[in-house]
């Protein structure tokens, strides 16, 4: 797990480490489903079988918080509408002059074959960080239960409104 949980006044925030930028949006994906899955999920989560799909999204932005956040939303809303709980994701991105585009091929299953326990109403841009920690740099945690992070690699942060 690359993911960490940080509690906030009132709403619940996540750290990702991971070595790349694609990796590090796959990992935010799974911890943020993370917090969502009831132990009982998390169990339930693996005997289900699984179909696949993809979706591709595009930032009007080269900043990578903003591909963050449009997926996290993207992800939050084939839950919610779609009944498309993501299993297993794997993405591909592009830079280009005018923005960032993800594609994203994933397996899912229906979310309503699994328990949740808590809603994630909103991606927040309160603390958003998605950043390159260089070789040898030593990123500290503010929080305790979140391990501090020493470059070369990926870091993000974010928050959610439950």
């Amino acid at each position: 797990m690359s993911s960490w949980q940080f509690g906030t006044t009132a709403d619940v925030g996540m750290r990702c480490y991971s070595v790349s930028e694609n990796r590090l949006l796959e990992e935010a994906v799974s911890g943020m489903q993370s917090i969502l899955l009831s132990p009982k999920g998390k169990e339930v989560l693996q005997t289900l079988t699984r179909d696949t799909g993809s979706f591709m999204i595009t930032s009007e932005s080269d900043q990578w918080s903003s591909i963050l956040v449009l997926l996290l939303e993207e992800v939050l809303f084939r839950a919610e509408a779609k009944d498309e709980w993501i299993c297993d994701l794997q993405i591909i991105t592009e830079l280009t002059e005018s923005g960032i585009t993800a594609n994203i091929q994933y397996s899912k299953v229906n979310t309503d074959e699994i328990e949740l326990e808590i809603e994630i109403k909103a991606v927040t841009l309160h603390e958003l960080a998605f950043a390159f920690v260089p070789s040898g740099t030593l990123l500290p945690s503010k929080w305790p239960e979140v391990p501090s992070f020493e470059g070369p690699g990926w870091y993000c942060d974010v928050v959610f409104d439950i």
